[in-house]
């Protein structure tokens, strides 16, 4: 049997791989587009906060209705212990751009996913791409359960997962070991606020959740993670019980419902296209969180490589190669002098080994 043939196959079903799918659709509607996703939007995920810059985005994406429908928590202020002990704090009140949203990650992802499909992609849920093989009229993707299809031209956005970067001749530099350790909790009282909180052994970070439910998250790398033995729970809880602002969050009534342990580290990919494919999201450019690129760097990411994409199948692939890897070098070089200087800012603890590592520029120091 023949294997169908897309002009487009986005491998990932994330917010990237979603916003391409979805701006694909809406710019180029006669283009037939696939979008392949190894999972199926559930489970425990990290909560972020949508800045409200990202509600232009999911308006040009035909979203912006459904969003606001799902009524998700209002981010009503960010507060920061970073270059001392006290709070700074910034309300959305203040900000002519309005407030943003605590999100529960699955049900956005789910969001916009359900929604590629509503505009007509052919969304397939459970389809782990496990190779990717050039063929004279494209790419054939192989499933992990042996199921095949082709596409003239894949748009590359799995996230912090790189297993196909041989397949396209791309090569992988991480540029520290940072981790995010994580958990999430029950009954938490909500605060309406993002909160950070700089520690010797790395930084804090907590956010209400939708349903009385709270993350909190210490960033570090792994040097600073095994001495302070953030990885077990006696650890990490005597590390917590250390800060100042984040524990006093967290309430006495709150249940733990489960931990995670999740890579956080700068990530690049070169090239971030090639013949017949381009990289978006964190699969182009994995961020330190405390960039906060987060979500409106994946959503305007996924867009752009979806144009970029569109002009390549009407012939036009080597001016979009071109002019898509400028721009993401671009960004490369503005979020390294930015990163520098917020991690040099965070003065009271530069005699730390993680805070004098994190204040250098960031070079290589692994490749995959």
């Amino acid at each position: 049997m023949t294997p169908p043939l897309y002009d487009v196959a986005v491998v990932g079903g994330g917010p990237a791989g979603s916003a391409a799918a979805l701006a694909l659709r809406r710019h180029s509607p006669d283009l037939t587009v696939v979008m392949l996703e190894a999972g199926d939007h559930r489970g425990l995920k990290a909560g972020e906060v949508l800045p409200a810059l990202a509600a232009p985005l999911l308006d040009s994406l035909g979203l912006g209705a459904k969003f606001a429908a799902e009524a998700f928590t209002p981010s009503l202020a960010t507060a920061s212990a970073w270059a001392g002990e006290s709070l700074a704090e910034r309300h959305s009140l203040f900000s002519a751009a309005g407030h943003g949203w605590h999100l529960d990650r699955a049900r956005f992802d789910r969001l916009l996913a359900d929604g590629a499909a509503a505009a007509g992609v052919d969304l397939r849920r459970g389809w782990p791409v496990a190779g990717a093989a050039a063929t004279p009229f494209g790419w054939r993707l192989r499933s992990a359960g042996g199921a095949v299809l082709d596409a003239r031209l894949l748009i590359w956005a799995t996230g912090r997962s790189w297993r196909l970067a041989r397949s396209l001749g791309a090569g992988v530099t991480a540029h520290d070991r940072r981790a995010a350790f994580l958990r999430f909790f029950a009954d938490a009282a909500a605060d309406g606020r993002t909160l950070i909180e700089a520690r010797p052994e790395g930084w804090w970070y907590t956010a209400d959740l939708p349903g009385r439910q709270r993350v909190i998250a210490c960033i570090s790398d792994a040097a600073s993670a095994r001495a302070a033995r953030l990885r077990s729970a006696c650890g990490w809880y005597g590390a917590l019980a250390a800060t100042r602002h984040v524990r006093a969050v967290l309430g006495d009534g709150a249940v733990e419902l489960g931990a995670a342990a999740r890579p956080a580290g700068t990530v690049t990919l070169a090239p971030v296209c090639g013949p017949g494919w381009f990289a978006a999201g964190d699969t182009a450019f994995a961020a330190d969180p405390l960039s906060s690129r987060g979500l409106v760097a994946a959503l305007r990411s996924g867009i752009f490589a979806a144009y970029a994409a569109a002009d390549a199948c009407e012939g036009r692939g080597r001016q979009a190669e071109a002019r898509y890897a400028w721009l993401l070098a671009q960004d490369l070089a503005q979020y390294r002098d930015a990163l520098r200087r917020h991690y040099a800012e965070a003065a009271d603890h530069a005699d730390q080994p993680f805070w004098r590592v994190a204040a250098e520029e960031i070079g290589p120091v692994r490749h995959e």
